[in-house]
């Protein structure tokens, strides 16, 4: 009957947005009732090391909202031809096209609003499903009553959505909540884009939503300005139901600057609009050509493909726990646990997309043979490329192409690095003063130069197109001979060395520019 149309990302926009969040998604599939009945989710631009917000939050919310719920995951690279055109890091025109190109076609309604309301039939035990499916055609809105954010954040459980629709039917009543604003029309309300229904058959034929609108702010009152255009006229669905938005202004939104706030233009975008059209996007909105990535939170999520590498990987541990030590004298041992370190460095992959192509440089055989095992079970698709500077790796991997450096650097997507004896074997104790090996010695010689010369030259070979950094991941880079050559190169963070993993984007400091000089030269190898 409908499809809700959502937005956000993995961040933390607004006050207590994790709560705001899961209490709306809920009350949203609590008054769904038709089979075809959908909560669009776009996440857009939350970074690629980062899962999508709803798997963030996937424990808080009901069954019924993890089934009803698709998530659109935008990806930063997606978003990056519009990053020097505005200041804001996720954006409402684009969002909402991108779910609407991809809503299902079953559906009559498109139905707009924001991830902090809820919306209570005045009927009790009437769907919205059942109020939509007799309507006759038009365009629908509702005024927006707010909740106090002590009622919301002290009195909800996310999880028992209808408790929470039973509370407001009180609440109305004893506190007075009820205030309908009106607004100048089109905008028949105020804050009218947090319930906004419109067929979705006039959204195609209107083009859907501005996408010039990328500097915040009035996308739904253009909106409005336009389908009151096409259809003639506004109505409203106070009759049959109440929009209750969980109030947050104790902290400013990051968008919300007060008087200095950035927004769209009021007269281009509202007061001068002569057209429901916008003929400049009518072949391009909601990116058409473009691939999106679909997640579902009943199935498929980054946590369960996580296990399921893993599983593919390693197996149960036989031991209560391993022990390992931090004592000066070790610092040249480079032994480490495998099966202890591998799901570290599944966690710094796992959310990326499943395309993504790996360039990974080794000491350890079963450094590699494990991770790929592990990169396979958990649903990549992209390979791994493996030099063939690094001796001693086996070649018959699945997924996984050898050839020179210089030929994979242009094609990697990320990198990583893993700095271990080639000769440790799988029952050997681990960090008790072993000796490095010549053979040992070798190969670190050259995955330090592989290494130092891919993070000095990667703005050099990146990916045509691409116009991001790449990720680099070091593996057994923690107190060791190679925690400062790593950091020299790569802007990670001071982690536990439990993890025995780092992670960033190459340096751009001054220190590094000497380094990107020795490399750019025939010298490197």
């Amino acid at each position: 009957m409908f499809s809700v149309i959502l937005y956000g990302r993995n961040d933390s926009h607004g006050y207590n947005l994790h709560k705001r969040a899961a209490i709306s998604f809920n009350a949203l599939a609590e008054v769904m009732s038709d089979p075809d009945d959908e909560i669009l989710f776009v996440d857009y631009n939350t970074p690629d090391d980062h899962p999508t917000f709803p798997e963030a939050i996937h424990d808080t919310l009901t069954d019924k909202a993890k089934k009803v719920m698709r998530i659109l995951r935008v990806r930063p690279e997606q978003h990056a031809h519009l990053k020097s055109k505005t200041h804001l890091v996720a954006l409402e025109a684009q969002s909402r096209n991108v779910a609407l190109r991809r809503s299902n076609p079953n559906n009559r309604w498109v139905l707009y609003t924001n991830t902090d309301m809820l919306l209570v039939p005045r009927n009790e035990g009437e769907s919205l499903s059942t109020i939509l499916g007799d309507l006759t055609d038009g365009f629908y809105q509702v005024p927006r009553f707010e909740i106090p954010e002590m009622l919301w954040e002290a009195a909800f459980d996310r999880r028992d959505p209808a408790g929470n629709l039973a509370k407001l039917r009180d609440w109305s009543v004893r506190f007075h909540l009820n205030q309908i604003v009106h607004n100048y029309m089109p905008m028949k309300y105020d804050a009218l884009g947090d319930f906004q229904a419109a067929l979705r058959e006039d959204m195609f034929a209107i083009h859907g939503f501005d996408e010039d609108m990328i500097l915040g702010w009035h996308c739904d009152s253009n909106l409005a300005a336009r389908l009151a255009l096409y259809r003639g006229r506004v109505d409203t669905l106070i009759d049959k139901l109440f929009g209750y938005h969980c109030d947050h202004t104790r902290v400013a939104a990051a968008n919300n600057k007060g008087r200095a706030t950035r927004m769209n233009d009021q007269d281009r975008f509202i007061w001068n609009v002569a057209s429901p059209y916008v003929p400049a996007q009518a072949e391009t909105w909601g990116w058409p050509d473009v691939e999106i990535e679909e997640v579902r939170l009943d199935r498929d999520t980054a946590y369960q493909r996580f296990t399921a590498g893993l599983d593919k990987a390693i197996t149960p541990a036989t031991t209560p726990f391993i022990g390992t030590s931090l004592e000066w004298q070790l610092f040249e041992d480079l032994t480490y646990d495998l099966p202890h370190t591998l799901p570290f460095v599944c966690d710094q992959v796992v959310t990326f997309p499943r395309s993504t192509a790996v360039l990974v440089a080794a000491t350890r055989p079963d450094f590699l043979s494990g991770f790929a095992s592990a990169w396979k079970g958990m649903g990549f698709t992209g390979p791994l490329l493996v030099p063939t500077e690094c001796d001693g790796l086996p070649n018959d991997l699945e997924g996984v192409e050898r050839a020179p450096m210089n030929s994979l650097l242009p094609r990697a997507d990320m990198f990583i690095f893993e700095f271990g004896l080639a000769t440790q074997t799988a029952t050997e104790p681990v960090r008790t003063g072993r000796i490095m090996t010549p053979v040992d010695k070798k190969r670190l010689r050259v995955l330090e130069k592989l290494f130092k010369r891919a993070a000095a030259t990667e703005s050099q070979t990146r990916p045509a197109g691409r116009r991001g950094a790449r990720r680099f991941i070091g593996v057994n880079v923690i107190y060791n001979k190679f925690w400062t050559a790593f950091t020299d190169y790569v802007g990670a963070n001071i982690n536990p060395f439990c993890s025995q993993v780092l992670a960033g984007l190459p340096r751009e400091d001054d220190s590094l520019k000497g380094k990107v000089l020795k490399f750019r030269g025939r010298h490197a190898i």
